[in-house]
């Protein structure tokens, strides 16, 4: 079954494509070193990622959103259950959310709160700022923007986030890290200059 055929057979909710999706997505995604653990803490089981990746995908429609285009559905979906996993952590909500952040999403991150935290250095404008800033990271480079979020927000470190997203070296990981501070401090700066759009 190639890709495209899968796609479609997703699309009309057949049982047999459903059931590749648990075998080559789901599962393997839950029993990874990194979800495994993460599963755990977090009292998330294989079987509430499967419904939340149906319901999203069937349900919101989010199935529309893959290109079709050579690309690998398997990779695309999976993305997706690891965002679910990451955001089983209740300490990493009221930060960036991830919800939408894969390969084929256009638009990125859609939104980010401002934390409670009474810290001069989280003002208001410097988080909006901050907002805008990953946005632009985002629609550059999301395998950037993806190793930025997960380094800043999530404390992994690089053998973690190259085991999680399956880059080639950790030294690869923190050389896109490097790179995507070079672009938040540059994008940054053109903001403060000409001024960040309200």
């Amino acid at each position: 079954m190639t890709d495209h055929e899968w796609f479609e057979l997703l699309k009309q909710g057949d049982d047999e494509a459903w059931h590749r999706v648990w075998d080559e997505v789901v599962e393997p995604e839950s029993k990874s070193m990194r979800s495994a653990d993460m599963m755990k803490r977090f009292s998330l089981a294989a079987g509430d990622l499967m419904g939340m990746l149906y319901e999203e995908m069937i349900g919101h429609g989010k199935i529309n959103l893959y290109r079709d285009d050579g690309g690998s559905l398997q990779g695309w979906l999976r993305r997706y259950v690891r965002g679910y996993v990451l955001n089983a952590d209740p300490n990493a909500h009221g930060e960036i959310s991830i919800e939408g952040a894969h390969a084929d999403s256009e638009d990125g991150p859609s939104e980010m709160e401002i934390p409670d935290m009474d810290h001069g250095v989280l003002r208001f404008e410097v988080w909006r700022m901050t907002h805008l800033c990953f946005r632009d990271l985002w629609n550059e480079d999301p395998e950037r923007a993806y190793i930025h979020l997960l380094k800043t927000r999530f404390h992994l470190s690089s053998e973690e986030i190259k085991d999680f997203l399956d880059v080639s070296s950790s030294a690869n990981v923190d050389k896109i890290f490097s790179r995507s501070i070079q672009f938040m401090r540059n994008d940054w700066s053109f903001r403060d200059r000409h001024g960040a759009p309200r």
